[in-house]
């Protein structure tokens, strides 16, 4: 997914994808949690972005992987009904 690092355009990879989890009576709620690997524009591995990386910037990243996973939903849910239809 494209996205900015310390306002350096780059592409992210979502290695591990973890939603909020409301915990139980044993365990405490978490997450939700998110691993990624980052590229430059080219496609080629920018380690050195992560050391310019911030918490703000791991939330941005987090908000935008979850809003198209939202987005791919919406999609299948409108696919489904358009498919009912016929």
């Amino acid at each position: 997914m494209n996205t900015r690092i310390a306002g350096i355009p780059c592409i992210v990879e979502v290695t591990h994808y973890e939603p909020y989890h409301a915990g139980t009576f044993f365990e405490p709620p978490s997450g939700p949690e998110i691993e990624y690997s980052i590229y430059d524009r080219r496609g080629r591995p920018a380690a050195w972005l992560d050391g310019k990386r911030t918490e703000n910037d791991d939330i941005a990243i987090l908000e935008q992987h979850e809003d198209e996973l939202r987005g791919a939903r919406d999609e299948e849910h409108i696919d489904a009904y358009i498919d009912a239809l016929k």
